[in-house]
């Protein structure tokens, strides 16, 4: 179970962590708890600019780590507030491969995530708030005869739509309803 690629392993992942924050603060904050590789067990997740997201992934020896670990959920690290939770090595694997400015994914994956949005939010709202932007994508997708095909193999996660083809299917229903 440990160390094997894609297996479970002993991970949590932590949300909130300053964008400064290093290994050994991680391990400070973690400091009852035993780390698989040392200061080498913890792994930052960077945006695609490269920046940190404030989140981290840490391996951890044993499940009764993970379970120590877990306790220190909500508490704050300087002045930040820190969740953590039980995370995988097939999280891992997939968040590192899918983030930061070296990742499968690129700016011009063809989808944007819309984070924030009010519970209420309607797919109207969606378009409207993008039909500035609508008309130079159009204008774009012409000049450069755009085509997504790659978007079909992509596993779009929750809250993502494919911008261009995502808004154009939106206008037509909206059509087809007023």
């Amino acid at each position: 179970m440990l160390g094997t690629k894609g297996g479970a392993g002993f991970m949590v992942k932590v949300r909130g962590l300053s964008w400064s924050c290093s290994a050994n603060k991680v391990q400070q904050f973690f400091s009852d708890c035993k780390f698989q590789n040392g200061a080498q067990g913890v792994r930052f997740i960077y945006t695609r600019e490269g920046r940190p997201s404030g989140e981290g992934l840490v391996k951890l020896e044993s499940e009764d780590e993970v379970k120590l670990a877990l306790k220190k959920d909500k508490e704050t690290m300087g002045h930040k507030y820190v969740e953590v939770f039980k995370s995988n090595n097939i999280e891992m694997d997939w968040v590192l491969k899918h983030t930061g400015p070296n990742s499968l994914d690129t700016a011009n994956d063809g989808f944007v995530q819309l984070r924030g949005l009010p519970f209420g939010c309607s797919k109207e709202e969606i378009v409207q708030f993008f039909s500035g932007i609508l008309k130079s994508l159009r204008a774009v997708e012409l000049k450069l005869e755009l085509t997504m095909i790659h978007h079909e193999n992509l596993c779009p996660c929750s809250g993502q739509v494919p911008m261009a083809e995502g808004i154009t299917a939106l206008e037509e229903e909206l059509a087809l309803k007023g």
